[in-house]
């Protein structure tokens, strides 16, 4: 996070200007201190609404308009269906898996599942990574299994508190031809699934851990159990409360009737968590699921409210279990090792300090670990880093060499000594048992990026940037492939139209810093914004048409006259206020529109749902007051590239209830009266509106559900192409000298196509 500091802008008094739809000008005011404050948890605030929710069945029905889009425009525009989406880039840098398993009857194929990206295949040893995975299935993932004849088994909706939290999965899939088709086992209603495990002896007996929904209690958690291969499914355990689901679970390899499993008491609020509770801990089953026992002492009792477990059985010695436990708060309790199978068990007193520093405070983001098929006391644990112990957690080495943030690993069947592992930062592998401080070599091909932003090249199409979750900002030029230029979460990133050689490039809560030399030199430009408030993906644009001038949002509006290299506030708080409207929203800009005609009239939207407009560079503001606007999180404004007065505005936010919630609307009087251009669009969030430069009635939108086409100003709209993923599409650029449409997504990287007219 981006520490305080303090920047004063001192702000000319204004001459009042005559206002819009009879509302007064807002005042401008005389100075800001600065003192960023984290949104919890950004993206699904964008998604909820005002009660921090979003029904259980919005994003499948969301999906299912999607579908129905996709024939229409099948039928009605085939030439628009036949449009083919290419990945830009980049290959060479992964994104977030979350699970990884490997074949065991062809080798060299190896599996992986993508935070938000679905599922990915390798052949080659995982060098080289495909899509498997449906485009219009959900792309938010759990887990992954494989049976011994090869069976694949996907389980849905990511059961950490990422940004594939904020969209539920459908349940399980199974796959037995490598993932060219996928059939629903069921289990829809578990919201994210934790774990996938097989009977060694029986392949058609399956466990799974449901976890539940991130943000809403109820629906199916708890573990799950099928006799027939997934064709019925009994709940063998139950949660204590309705928050609690299973989040681990191990089946004894010896004895298959032995399992255990961990549940977790775990709620998240847009605005906090409940990260433990009593209904955590760890339960054991000696008869196959029928009957279970919460083990106690030396494990954490439910009067201590533990948050997450993980656990895991040794093969070669399958009376060795191990369990790790921590703290609703995210701080490691215990690390402990069974010699019976888990009826009893010891803590490991020595090396747990190293454990607790690797899960860097946040052990509920990890809580896995993992055992040597060959050597019970060969243990690994997630963390920041990977924590290696080769005396049965007694003694732990720290992990190095490879991204951070641990979260799936796996061993080769075919090549011993192979060991893979899936962190935030894609798929690693090395031949020496897993050594954490050995030689690791990351996969070259790897598209499942999540991106934030994006932007290119006016003159070089193929000079692009963008801002990613926990890689940084990558630009495709400067290197032979795909490289960092700005650390942190990379966020808004920004290429001169005129000067390719101009960039800007930001972490999370506003941390900005220019170029003038591609990226090789960056500047910070964060201590010289005024503002109090910062959100997670703080707007920075540069006005097309001057583009010397360039904004910034905090609260403020921020101009800088000299390519960034000075700023002062051009606005009061443009926002509802210090105090957050409700627990959605952080009172800050979320967006920036500039008319690309006349770089002093500037559209802005906010967090809070407020929309404002300055006609002189920010002497006076006129705050937009149409009741047809939602009560959203305003994500985009775009301004017509020929009149300053008309422009569109597109909101987040899924359909509540009985609502249709306008997602795009237009104004022709420079922001007066406004009108529902959303037509046919799923009801799911936009966030991202352009005009095409040249075709008049030409709009498209980037959405939760993908791309899509209007050719008549928002009365119908299209599906763009029926190979695009259903994915969030953050940013949305049209590369006019070479006709083509760019969109960064959020789980399968930047995407472009082909547009002709």
């Amino acid at each position: 996070m981006v520490g305080a500091v303090t920047a004063v802008a001192a702000l000319t008094a204004a001459t009042t200007l005559v206002h819009l739809a009879g509302v007064p000008p807002l005042p401008v005011a005389v100075e800001e201190e600065e003192n960023p404050a984290a949104p919890a948890e950004w993206m699904w605030a964008q998604r909820a609404n005002a009660d921090g929710s979003i029904p259980a069945t919005a994003y499948e029905e969301a999906l299912a308009q999607s579908r129905t889009l996709e024939n229409a425009t099948r039928r009605g525009d085939p030439q628009l269906t036949g449009v083919r989406w290419r990945q830009l880039g980049p290959t060479n840098i992964g994104g977030r898996l979350i699970d990884v398993v490997l074949d065991p009857t062809r080798p060299g194929t190896v599996y992986v599942a993508a935070g938000t990206g679905g599922v990915w295949r390798s052949t080659d040893g995982g060098a080289t990574l495909t899509s498997v995975w449906s485009d219009d299935l959900p792309q938010s993932m759990g887990a992954l299994a494989v049976a011994p004849d090869g069976t694949l088994y996907a389980g849905t909706g990511e059961p950490d508190h990422g940004g594939g939290g904020s969209y539920y999965g459908t349940g399980l899939y199974r796959s037995t031809d490598g993932g060219a088709t996928w059939t629903s086992l069921g289990l829809t209603e578990t919201g994210a699934i934790g774990r996938i495990r097989i009977d060694p002896t029986d392949p058609r007996r399956i466990v799974v851990a449901a976890q539940g929904r991130l943000f809403d209690t109820g629906g199916d958690r708890g573990v799950f159990l099928t006799t027939d291969g997934g064709g019925t499914w009994k709940r063998v355990l139950d949660g204590l409360n309705d928050s609690t689901g299973a989040i681990d679970v191990a089946i004894n390899p010896a004895d298959p009737d032995i399992l255990l499993a961990a549940m977790w008491d775990k709620l998240r609020y847009p605005d906090g968590r409940e990260y433990g509770g009593p209904g955590s801990g760890l339960h054991r089953s000696t008869d196959g699921g029928a009957t279970w026992t919460r083990i106690g002492a030396p494990l954490p009792a439910a009067e201590s409210e533990p948050g997450r477990i993980g656990v895991a059985f040794a093969t070669d010695r399958p009376t060795r279990a191990y369990a790790i436990t921590n703290d609703r708060i995210g701080n490691l309790t215990g690390f402990f090792v069974s010699d019976d199978a888990g009826a009893t068990w010891t803590r490991r007193t020595a090396g747990e300090p190293a454990l607790d520093a690797a899960d860097g405070g946040f052990a509920w983001w990890f809580g896995r670990l993992w055992v040597d098929p060959a050597d019970a006391d060969h243990v690994f644990s997630a963390g920041v880093p990977l924590m290696e112990s080769h005396d049965g957690g007694q003694t732990w080495v720290t992990g190095q060499g490879i991204h951070v943030d641990q979260h799936a690993m796996a061993w080769d069947p075919h090549n011993p000594g192979r060991v893979y592992v899936g962190n935030d930062g894609g798929l690693y592998w090395n031949d020496q048992g897993g050594n954490v401080i050995g030689t690791w070599t990351a996969a070259s091909v790897q598209p499942y990026m999540q991106f934030y932003s994006m932007d290119v090249s006016t003159q070089d199409r193929s000079r692009a940037s963008g801002g990613t979750q926990d890689n940084g900002s990558l630009r495709s030029w400067g290197g032979a492939d795909w490289n960092l230029y700005r650390g942190g979460d990379g966020m808004m990133n920004r290429i001169n139209p005129v000067d390719q050689d101009n960039v800007y490039a930001c972490s999370q809560n506003g941390g900005c810093a220019r170029s003038d030399d591609g990226g090789d030199t960056m500047t910070s430009i964060r201590s010289r914004f005024a503002g109090t408030r910062f959100n997670w993906v703080a707007p920075l644009e540069i006005a097309q048409g001057a583009p010397d001038t360039v904004y910034f949002g905090s609260n403020v509006l921020n101009r800088s006259d000299d390519r960034g290299r000075t700023w002062r506030a051009v606005s009061p708080d443009l926002t509802g206020g210090p105090t957050p409207r409700n627990a959605t929203s952080y009172a800050t800009i979320t967006t920036i529109g500039i008319a690309p005609t006349d770089e002093d009239t500037v559209y802005v939207g906010t967090d809070d749902g407020h929309l404002s407009v300055t006609r002189d560079g920010g002497a006076t503001w006129t705050r937009a007051t149409d009741p047809d606007l939602p009560d959203r999180w305003v994500t985009r404004v775009t301004v017509d590239p020929g009149n300053p007065a008309v422009a569109w505005v597109t909101y987040s936010g899924f359909r509540w209830e009985s609502e249709t919630q306008p997602h795009v609307l237009m104004t022709t009087d420079g922001g007066a009266s406004w009108r529902d251009v959303s037509g046919n669009l799923p009801q799911a969030p936009v966030n991202d509106v352009i005009r095409h430069p040249t075709k008049r009635g030409w709009l498209y939108v980037g959405t939760d559900m993908g791309v899509f086409f209007s050719p008549n100003l928002g009365r119908t709209w299209l599906q763009v192409g029926a190979s695009f993923p259903a994915v969030p599409v953050q940013d949305l650029h049209f590369h006019a000298p070479t006709k083509t449409l760019f969109a960064a997504t959020f789980g399968r990287g930047i995407l472009y196509a082909p547009i002709s007219g």
